[in-house]
């Protein structure tokens, strides 16, 4: 028996899944329902299959789609699926157990344009000019041999004072050439040992997000752009090169939050040309890097606090006489307002707002 699952395109929080399963018997006047068992050990409700209409039982295929409700952003993995044969009036019920590995990513939703601008920093080909030159600074760690054409005065006298060499630092020059810009997403978090159900799910999602809508609107004005992440680089393979936008989709998918590089090992200043950070960044290093590159580069800050809105009166009332949240954005409000993390995040957010800007408007 053969199972195959892909995902289409969606808006909305369902995720439309396609399921094809073959051969099968089917039972007379019963149903077959499907559950999948995902990420070890995970398992899904019970569900039946939209099919098209003209599927009777002598059909030995098992062809339909289903709306699953997935509202995290990321990737599924699905170890096996259950296939229940129940009768007519649901009293019996068989089951099967079908081992797989099939997978499938939830991608960024498509949201709010943004206005942002920046400027090139790079050249790989000389053809595109700039209208206004970009500065070049001189390589100061690598020198130059003197040579007899060269300005005197340009011999850094301290090399030649410990090694008796005359050497020079290359000279800065004006670059009228720029083909390209690096935009570097950040996921570093200095609270990592603090994270929670919050800042993993609805937190995350919300970055996720909101940076795919950034990627789309600086895509559009700068065609040549190039996609840099601080995540494993191993999580996904491509066979070419530049990146299509799909396979920007799957790289914010497997994206997680990391405590391991931060932005002062992540960000190549020399490339750079728009750095994205959340509200979860050590304030010094950013401080620190708009304070050296703040004119030649734009950083941006996504504000995490705008996820989740503020805990309503009904909503403490409900909590506090024990009763069950109607949805997941009732329960994350509860646990997030309770949360120690909450106010080192807010107290966080207002002081880099203070050094860089946050999300541009929308247009």
């Amino acid at each position: 028996m053969q199972f195959h699952i892909k995902t289409r395109p969606f808006d909305t929080p369902y995720q439309p899944i396609e399921l094809k399963l073959h051969p099968i018997l089917r039972p007379i006047l019963g149903y077959i329902k499907l559950r999948f068992v995902y990420d070890n050990g995970t398992f899904s409700d019970k569900i039946q299959l939209v099919e098209d209409e003209h599927a009777n039982w002598f059909n030995q295929h098992l062809e339909g789609f289903y709306d699953w409700k997935i509202e995290n952003i990321r990737e599924y993995r699905i170890s096996s699926v259950i296939v229940y044969f129940e009768d007519f009036l649901q009293f019996f019920s068989m089951a099967i157990n079908l081992a797989s590995s099939e997978r499938f990513y939830t991608p960024p939703q498509n949201g709010a344009q943004y206005s942002i601008s920046a400027t090139h920093r790079n050249t790989e080909t000389r053809v595109h000019r700039i209208e206004r030159m970009r500065r070049v600074k001189g390589d100061l760690l690598n020198y130059k041999k003197f040579e007899n054409q060269d300005d005197i005065r340009r011999i850094v006298w301290k090399i030649y004072a410990r090694s008796r060499q005359l050497m020079i630092r290359t000279p800065e020059i004006l670059e009228p050439y720029a083909s390209h810009m690096h935009l570097y997403v950040s996921f570093y978090s200095a609270y990592l040992a603090e994270h929670n159900e919050i800042t993993d799910e609805p937190l995350l999602n919300f970055y996720k997000n909101t940076v795919w809508n950034i990627y789309k609107t600086i895509k559009k004005e700068h065609i040549e752009l190039r996609w840099v992440s601080d995540q494993p680089e191993k999580a996904v393979t491509f066979d070419g090169h530049p990146i299509k936008e799909e396979e920007i989709k799957h790289l914010i998918a497997l994206s997680t939050w990391q405590g391991t590089k931060d932005i002062l090992n992540f960000v190549n200043t020399k490339h750079a040309a728009i750095v994205v950070i959340s509200s979860l960044t050590g304030v010094e290093q950013v401080e620190q890097l708009v304070e050296d590159f703040g004119k030649e580069i734009t950083f941006i800050l996504v504000p995490l606090s705008a996820c989740i809105g503020k805990q309503k009166l009904s909503g403490w009332l409900s909590w506090f006489f024990l009763q069950a949240e109607k949805d997941k954005r009732a329960r994350y409000q509860s646990r997030w307002a309770l949360s120690s993390l909450r106010k080192q995040l807010l107290k966080n957010e207002r002081k880099l707002a203070k050094v860089i800007h946050t999300i541009p408007e929308t247009r």
